[in-house]
């Protein structure tokens, strides 16, 4: 069979679909409980591999907030992204691949109001 076969076609259905469920389904919630390199950048593959990250600052003081939010904005100017502030510490860091379908736009603007 070719490349462009059928049984092609209906993996490329399937991956369209799986697509289409990661815009909620791969959000990661995480509340900060330290600015630990070994744990930032375990996160940040996560964001790497195409996961919305919304994290909650609150536990941190004003020097490691500072620290992880430099550290997320270098992570988020690398995969082309975007940070947004959901609430007052907290934000979401994500690659611009999840604003695609719009759906994510419609998620902030229900957790945001």
């Amino acid at each position: 069979m070719g490349l462009f076969g059928k049984k092609n076609k209906k993996n490329q259905k399937h991956l369209n679909q799986e697509s289409m469920e990661t815009t909620y389904d791969q959000i990661i919630f995480e509340k900060l409980e330290s600015d630990e390199d070994k744990y930032l950048t375990h996160l940040a593959d996560q964001l790497f591999e195409g996961h919305p990250l919304i994290l909650n600052f609150e536990p941190l003081d004003i020097d490691q907030a500072n620290k992880v939010i430099a550290f997320f904005s270098g992570i988020v100017y690398a995969v082309k992204g975007e940070i947004v502030l959901i609430q007052e510490k907290v934000f979401m860091f994500a690659n611009k691949d999840v604003y695609l379908d719009g759906s994510m736009d419609e998620f902030i603007k229900d957790i945001v109001e």
